[in-house]
């Protein structure tokens, strides 16, 4: 959806306060299913010469599975955002600042017009902020069962020759007694 910024356009300089609403498809993360309520975004937004500033917060949640059990797994996600558009004006393009736009770095965010797409900004703020994987909370006994097993091995300092490189202080040390 778009978030409408003429009285911004109208107004450079006033910070004018929004509230948007998007949708998230469900995403493939890792062979696993995630699936979102609707993000709401909130906060405000002015315009400064051309650039558009939005700063304020991003909230949805994040439905998926644990990784040991598999059972389902809400995650609250909430992020805060501050971030610049580029408005491009038809006018500017035909005088030769596509030159100018084409230097510089190509994440740049632009829009065009009097309104910002702002879905690919919620999808990426939102699948940065999800974790590695779903557990349970509170841990599940598989999770606690695979942090215990994990545990219960045998650290560098004990073992000092079952580390990556054991096979070279053993030629190394074979070398010296020669």
């Amino acid at each position: 959806m778009l978030l409408d910024v003429s009285k911004a356009l109208r107004a450079p300089g006033e910070e004018i306060a929004f509230t948007h609403r998007d949708e998230i498809p469900p995403q493939e993360i890792f062979g696993d299913t995630v699936t979102f309520d609707s993000v709401v975004m909130t906060g405000y937004y002015s315009m400064m010469d051309h650039n558009l500033r939005l700063r304020g917060r991003l909230q949805t949640v994040a439905h998926g599975e644990c990784a040991g059990c598999f059972a389902p797994v809400d995650y609250e996600v909430d992020v805060p955002f501050d971030e610049t558009f580029l408005h491009i004006s038809r006018e500017k393009t035909y005088a030769g600042m596509e030159d100018e736009l084409e230097t510089d770095d190509d994440e740049r965010l632009a829009f065009e017009g009097s309104k910002v797409e702002l879905h690919q900004l919620a999808l990426t703020l939102t699948l940065l902020d999800l974790p590695i994987r779903f557990v349970c909370e509170p841990e599940c006994k598989i999770m606690k069962k695979a942090r215990q097993d994990n545990e219960s091995h045998a650290c560098q300092k004990e073992l000092p020759d079952q580390h990556p490189f054991s096979a070279l202080q053993q030629l190394l040390t074979k070398d010296q007694e020669v």
